[in-house]
């Protein structure tokens, strides 16, 4: 993983708040997302899609083939809370965001 487009990728409060939010070991969709931070659906997909390109998040199809979830990848999520990029770990609070 590129530290400068992991960082870059996190430097956006939205994204930092999304990513905290899928600390918990939990996928969303981007409906989901959406909801909980009470943006626009097509601006979070973008901020998701953004994330995802950086490798700080993956994506994998739900059941519903047209349901596409994102989760942070278990190289990463090392357990529920701790992310370790390999150039830094970061610990969230038990409660995400």
């Amino acid at each position: 993983m590129d530290p400068a487009k992991a960082f870059a990728a996190l430097g956006n409060p939205l994204r930092w708040n999304i990513f905290q939010m899928l600390a918990g070991g939990r996928a969303m969709s981007a409906s989901e997302v959406a909801a909980v931070v009470k943006r626009d659906f097509d601006g979070v997909s973008k901020h998701l899609r953004v994330m995802r390109a950086s490798g700080v998040l993956v994506s994998k199809r739900g059941e519903d083939r047209r349901l596409e979830l994102y989760y942070i990848p278990e190289t990463i999520l090392r357990a529920d809370g701790v992310a370790d990029m390999g150039f830094c770990a970061i610990r969230f609070p038990h409660s995400p965001v």
